[in-house]
């Protein structure tokens, strides 16, 4: 039996690292809401220009979803808020023993217009999030 749980944590480094470093990092957002502590990091480009990225809001959205206050965190970041099932879909199928969903799942991923479509919504989405228009309809969530 611990001939079988050496092998398991041999094998299965790199995946149980990764799932303890998530693991620290939701109870670090759980705990600590990053409105209130300084020790989480700032957007460079808010910082600098004043301006807000796509990434702008996704730790208070993270820390708002992990106390299930969904309306808050689409608030704080909504491109986050409705990536997350997308990203969870393709955590199960990466973790699915189907080979050929991975297969067919990675040469979507890969696909240059995938890339391209993704980074055009991200850019867009940043520039919508700067407009009074985006800031009215938030507020008036």
């Amino acid at each position: 039996m611990i001939l079988k749980i050496k092998l398991l944590l041999r094998d299965k480094k790199k995946t149980i690292a990764v799932f303890v470093f998530f693991l620290i990092l939701i109870c670090v957002y759980y705990f600590f809401d990053p409105l209130k502590y300084s020790f989480f990091l700032k957007c460079p480009l808010k910082t600098i220009t004043g301006y807000e990225c796509a990434g702008c809001g996704v730790q208070r959205a993270f820390h708002s979803l992990l106390h299930f206050r969904f309306l808050e965190a689409f608030k704080f970041n909504p491109l986050f808020v409705i990536s997350i099932p997308f990203l969870l879909m393709l955590v199960f199928i990466n973790f699915s023993k189907n080979p050929k969903l991975k297969v067919g799942v990675d040469r979507f991923i890969i696909n240059k217009m995938f890339v391209f479509v993704v980074l055009i919504i991200v850019f867009v989405f940043s520039l919508l999030k700067n407009t009074d228009f985006y800031k009215d309809f938030i507020t008036h969530l």
